[in-house]
């Protein structure tokens, strides 16, 4: 290439350079994209015909802390896998000079390569260095397969302890899928973004108090290989499970540790004062502690453990409660089982006869570390009952009790704008969400919920819940999630009529026994056919006997008062 033909290709690359001055943005890294709006910086591909994966979009902003970079293609694919075949790739200019790093394409210098795939990125400055995602600070949603996924790259980096990530405000973003050679932007053009150091609004720390006493606190914990058993790492669980004061507990990798012992900590950390205090129930690894007695449990499921929770009367309904840790990994095929398994379960509990029958809207809760890292069909399964063995489960359907998908619960972390469940920086993964509540979204309400990492918090906030700063870490590589329900008001004031009620014999020849739909406070009373009260009792249950034998032959009322005031009356013949 000659001078004057290098100086119009030169030329041509500055014409066809697009440069953007952004604007700062409250970006949360969720896997949830209803934050990132048409206003914000985007680079839309041209239309291309191409086998496999299209790139079609690019979208970037940032905060204070870090670069926001969100990739759209054409179909869904996992990013840091090959379930379909990719090798995306992210290419910066950090410091906005061709002339340094690698040359990737023309007008680019690339400092950073981010392989996703393979789990490291190319440090392209003087010595060159691989660096890690941790050394990044890279976080990416989701951890499933997805035609769309938001990363967070830490503006304040220094890779290799020698060069800061991004010298210049102004750097050049370039995404490659070499798989089948698209990329964004194309040949000849260059993409360049401008930090905007405009202050976003700071994120509001949770409160990781309960807002209501009556509210029902859930807390998924990963204990990683049988953490309460380890002498090294039980103080910190103390710490943790102290500061957040759960109700119920679902606890996973919980393999050499029994019941007892689990009940003899908790009965030592929360004394409850009762009788019995806290009650365990234990399945594989799967352990579920609730202050309320566990009155049924079911153990055909494949690393999952319902549970149904007998809870006090002031609540309308029992609740029934799924301890959960699916496989892990690569077991695709296996997870898929499992939340088939699951959903034909619930379909099960929703209808009369087979191995579970609820009571009519039980509320009921879905919690635990599901390994969810492969396809995302497995979520859709647990959340809509969209069964794929519908040979062996049956065929599926909407899981809720009005036949509408369960919720799955965003707990997003308390001090930050992220969502992630799971970090371990040793093992090359950047963090991600693996831990999950869902929900019947008909019977309970999310009042709050929280993702707990003691270390970004700041030291006043680790004070005030009598926290350490490496409680997390040190305890786990999963962070507990936690969330608050309440039970929805239409359960409360469910119609109290004679469906409610069941009294027999009758007739009748000394005592007739009466059960009822739920455990609540009741006033029974016999009444004569002039409707006067021959005698009257109180219950705190969900059936009673009553002995008639000194009662004359005849007809009489049995009246019946909930705790709500309403009132149901049947006839009765005493022979």
């Amino acid at each position: 290439m000659n001078f004057i033909t290098r100086n119009l290709y030169t030329l041509l690359l500055v014409c066809l350079s697009i440069t953007v001055h952004s604007q700062s943005s409250e970006i949360v890294i969720d896997g949830i994209f209803d934050d990132w709006d048409a206003s914000l910086t985007t680079f839309t591909d041209i239309n291309e015909s191409l086998n496999g994966i299209d790139i079609i979009e690019l979208q970037v902003t940032n905060d204070d802390a870090f670069l926001f970079i969100k990739i759209k293609t054409n179909i869904e694919f996992d990013l840091t896998d090959n379930l379909v075949s990719q090798q995306i790739r992210l290419f910066l200019d950090t410091d906005n000079d061709a002339n340094t790093g690698y040359n990737i394409q023309n007008g680019y210098g690339s400092e950073v390569g981010i392989i996703f795939k393979e789990l490291f990125a190319h440090y392209n400055v003087s010595p060159y260095s691989e660096i890690n995602f941790s050394d990044l600070k890279l976080r990416a949603a989701p951890t499933v397969t997805s035609n769309e996924f938001e990363i967070a790259i830490g503006r304040h980096q220094i890779p290799d302890g020698i060069h800061p990530l991004f010298p210049n405000a102004t750097i050049k973003i370039l995404l490659k899928n070499d798989d089948n050679f698209d990329k964004i932007p194309n040949e000849g053009l260059t993409f360049s973004y401008t930090f905007d150091d405009t202050p976003v609004t700071p994120y509001t720390p949770i409160d990781i108090t309960k807002s209501h006493t009556d509210h029902i606190r859930l807390l998924a914990y990963n204990t990683l290989a049988s953490g309460l058993n380890d002498p090294n790492r039980v103080d910190n669980f103390e710490q943790i499970i102290k500061a957040i004061a759960p109700d119920i507990i679902g606890l996973t990798e919980c393999w050499d540790i029994d019941a007892v012992q689990v009940k003899l900590l908790f009965d030592t950390w929360f004394p409850l004062g009762t009788t019995n205090g806290w009650y365990t129930a234990k399945l594989g690894g799967l352990i579920t502690v609730s202050r309320w007695e566990i009155i049924q449990q079911w153990t055909q499921l494949s690393r999952q453990f319902p549970v149904l929770i007998d809870l006090p009367s002031t609540y309308p309904k029992d609740l029934l409660f799924t301890n959960a840790h699916l496989n892990c990994c690569d077991a695709d095929d296996l997870r898929q089982e499992q939340a088939d398994q699951y959903a034909a379960f619930i379909l099960d509990a929703k209808s009369p006869g087979g191995s579970i029958t609820l009571e009519e809207n039980t509320p009921f809760m879905y919690s635990g570390d599901l390994n969810l890292v492969g396809y995302s069909q497995q979520l859709t399964t647990l959340k809509t009952g969209d069964i794929q063995n519908t040979t062996t489960y049956g065929l599926g359907a909407a899981l809720d009790w009005d036949d509408s998908d369960l919720t799955e619960e965003n707990c997003l972390q308390t001090d930050l704008r992220m969502g992630y469940t799971w970090r371990s920086d040793g093992q090359g993964f950047p963090p991600g969400k693996l831990d999950f509540i869902i929900f019947s979204d008909y019977t309970l309400t999310a009042q709050k919920s929280f993702v707990l990492q003691t270390e970004v918090m700041p030291i006043d906030r680790l004070w005030q819940y009598n926290l350490n700063a490496l409680d997390t870490s040190s305890a786990s590589d999963h962070f507990p999630v936690v969330t608050d329900f309440s039970m929805n008001e239409s359960l409360s004031t469910e119609i109290f009529t004679l469906a409610n009620v069941d009294i027999y014999p009758n007739p009748t020849h000394h005592s007739v026994h009466i059960d009822l739909k739920h455990h609540n406070l009741y006033k029974i009373q016999v009444l004569n056919t002039l409707g006067n009260v021959l005698f009257t009792t109180a219950i705190n249950s969900n059936s009673t006997d009553l002995n008639l034998s000194s009662l004359p032959s005849g007809f009489y009322i049995i009246a019946i008062e909930n705790a709500t005031g309403q009132k149901v009356s049947q006839k009765l013949i005493k022979q």
